[in-house]
Order: structure tokens, then sequence, then C-alpha cells
């Protein structure tokens, strides 16, 4: 029977175990599983000379589509190499929690993380937090669906004062006093931004208006912020919109004929 593989960043590849399983102990058998699966499914993740791009959103229908077109569009870039978890084989370590030790291996590896967003459910959301919270937030960007910005450099008209009310308005759980309060702050960024409007005309103005507007968690707006003052939150809207985000990120370029 041939020795089973080992990659050569193995190293590395268990530190990003521990990390997931919070120092777990861990019998040889599963690191050899986990070494030889990271060995037989990310190879391309080892070639330093590619840019490797871990692609997080939702698997279900519609949206898997919209992750998928993300993907394929990193990839025909030079020297890219771009993958979510979801095409990844199972690594059959039953006593362990798969999902995590995949996210973290992956995510470590990779040389930059891109997150699809469009609903305020699934494990997308779930995915945002660990990159908003962890050493991973530095390659991370996210791309939500329907975001408006929210802070001062990005605000250039009352209509996204506007834009940004009514997505405070409708997120949800946060009460009253709390939005009332945000809308307060988003008077003060606004002002920053030689834009003048009152809290009263953001209040008549959502009491006249029924926007329509994604609506994600208080949490989450949050963390697109966070994203948003980093200059690393690029929201859309249409397919179209998103694949053109997907041009800005960082990295090679797509091939000049493709342009």
């Amino acid at each position: 029977m041939s020795t089973p593989s080992v990659p050569p960043n193995a190293g590395q590849i268990m530190q990003a175990v521990r990390h997931a399983l919070r120092d777990t102990d861990i019998n040889p058998t599963e690191a050899m599983d986990i070494l030889s699966w990271a060995q037989e499914e990310l190879p391309a993740i080892y070639e330093r000379d590619q840019t490797a791009y871990l692609v997080l959103g939702s698997y279900r229908s519609p949206y898997i589509r919209r992750v998928r077109s993300v993907s394929d569009r990193l990839n025909r870039r030079y020297g890219t190499y771009a993958f979510v978890i979801g095409d990844l084989d199972d690594i059959e370590i039953p006593r362990l929690p798969e999902f995590r030790v995949k996210f973290h291996l992956t995510a470590a590896l990779a040389d930059y993380i891109a997150s699809v967003i469009e609903q305020d459910a699934g494990g997308e959301i779930n995915e945002l937090g660990k990159i908003s919270e962890t050493e991973y937030f530095e390659k991370a960007y996210v791309l939500p669906r329907g975001y408006q910005w929210e802070t001062e450099s990005n605000l250039q008209d009352k209509e996204d004062v506007f834009a940004a009310a009514a997505q405070i308005e409708t997120a949800t759980g946060a009460g009253k006093e709390t939005k009332q309060s945000e809308l307060a702050a988003l008077v003060d960024r606004a002002s920053s931004a030689g834009i003048d409007v009152t809290v009263t005309e953001l209040t008549e103005w959502l009491a006249d208006h029924d926007p329509e507007v994604p609506s994600y968690s208080w949490v989450h707006l949050n963390d697109f912020r966070l994203f948003e003052l980093q200059d690393r939150c690029y929201p859309w809207l249409t397919e179209d919109e998103l694949l053109e985000r997907t041009d800005e990120l960082p990295g090679s370029p797509r091939p000049r004929w493709e342009q």
C-alpha cells in the first residue's frame, strides 16, 4: 500500500485545524486523513505563483448561481484560482465538525476571501461573522446585495442619506430607540459630508414612503459598515453589477481581450 501524501505546508494546515477545533485533541488517523485531503483537494493553493480566492455565499437556489458567477469571473484572471467550499470533497472525519475544519483550512490558506450576501439568513451570514471577527478579516471582502452606504465618505447627496435611513428603519433586531439613535448618527455623518438633513426630515420621509430594500439584521449591517470603513465593501443590485464589482477585487486582471 502506498503511503498517503503529505503537503509541504503540513504545519500550517494543522495549525489551522487546531484553531478550528479550539485545540481539541485529534488522533493520528484523523490528522493523516486531513493532510491527505488537503493535498488532494487544495493543490492550487500551494502554488505560490497563483492568487487563491475563497468565495463564500449561499448554496441554495437561486443564490448559488451568483456565487458561482463570482467564482467563474475570478477564474478568468491570470494566475487566479477561485473556489467554493461546497465543491470540495468530504474529508471523512465523522467525529469532528467537518465544515469548521474545511472553512478554517481554506480561509487560512487563501490569499483573499470574497463573501456574496443576499439575505438575512443562511450559512453565509454565519460565515460573515467568522470573517469579521477573526484574523481572516484583513483579506476579506463583502459583496452585499442592496447595501446602502452609511459612512460620510460615501454619502454624496440627500438621496444617499434617505436610502441609508431606509436601511436602518428596515433592519431586524433593533428597537425604535436604537433606530432613532442611529438616524441621529446618520444625520451627523451627512452633515460632515456637507449634506443638510435632519432627523425629523428623515422620519417624515420614512413615514411617507414604503422603501423596498433588502432587510438585514442590525448585527450584519454593523459588519457591512465595518467593511465599508475599510474600503472592502462592494454593494450591488443586479448580476451585471455584481460582476462589475467582482472585477474591482484585488489580484491579477482579466485578459485584455475579455474586457
